[in-house]
């Protein structure tokens, strides 16, 4: 559990990364009957539904010319009031080599308060 997290009063603080994009399709088929935000390449989507996220999810990864090598990071915890919230990144590495490469992208999920 980080600092901001003891300060927000989060509870049951959870990490997970995996290589691949599964872990967040599993995480957003989780909670499919809650609404998402989604921060693609080009546009911002807020209140989308699970079914809807999936499918704006592939339509970004398509839309890319460069071929990925993607990791994924799920935040899972539980708010003041109770309810589960989970953060996404999706980070799409260009190159072979680990360090820092202009043509690296991030998507970002987070479930609606």
């Amino acid at each position: 559990m980080s600092l901001s997290d003891l300060i927000k009063r989060r509870k049951n603080v959870f990490f997970q990364e995996s290589k691949g994009v599964d872990l967040a399709v599993l995480a957003i088929n989780e909670l499919k009957d809650r609404r998402f935000s989604f921060k693609g390449l080009k546009s911002k989507y807020s209140g989308v539904n699970g079914e809807e996220l999936i499918e704006l999810l592939q339509k970004e990864m398509n839309s890319t010319l460069i071929v990925y090598r993607y990791m994924t990071k799920v935040k899972r915890f539980d708010d003041q009031s109770g309810k589960t919230q989970i953060q996404i990144k999706i980070i799409g590495k260009a190159s072979m080599m680990s360090r820092y490469n202009l043509l690296d992208i991030e998507l970002k999920i987070i479930t609606d308060f």
